[in-house]
């Protein structure tokens, strides 16, 4: 079975527009208790809401600077009275420790669909059900044995 070819890429144009960041925006039934969610089960914090009563917020992590870690990770929440209906998943990289996350989400009562597992393309994957249905899935690399950073 032969591999479609790789479209072409515009050489320059992402840097030259600082092209960055993904941003997804979950829809949810409720903003204040899914953004409540996020920082309880995943240590966000609130960056802000908007409107009265609120209808849209998002929560943040980390920021660049001196004491923080990887990239920014931000997700807007967006109040919908419709039914919502998942589509995808939102993947988040996890530095280490994701069998103490995993925990952690489980004492928090959070619903964990898949919990820590190897995969094969060289991740161990966990899967949460998020606020509104959304499927999040936390994945950390495999550490191998003998490098002296214990469990991944």
């Amino acid at each position: 079975m032969s591999h479609p070819t790789a479209p072409t890429a515009w050489p320059g144009l992402a840097r030259h527009h600082q092209i960055h960041g993904v941003q997804p925006v979950l829809p949810v039934p409720d903003v204040p208790a899914a953004a409540e969610w996020f920082c309880r089960v995943l240590g966000f914090e609130l960056d802000f809401f908007h409107g009265e009563p609120v209808y849209y917020g998002r929560v943040k992590l980390g920021l660049r600077g001196e004491g923080n870690w990887g990239d920014p990770v931000f997700i807007h929440l967006q109040q919908t009275c419709e039914a919502i209906v998942p589509c995808g998943e939102v993947r988040l990289h996890i530095g280490h420790d994701i069998d103490g996350l995993h925990a952690h989400a489980l004492a928090q009562g959070a619903e964990v669909l898949e919990p820590p597992a190897d995969q094969p393309w060289g991740l161990r994957d966990m899967t949460l059900r998020a606020p509104g249905g959304h499927l999040l899935v936390l994945g950390a690399e495999i550490v191998g044995e003998g490098d002296g950073e214990g469990e991944a």
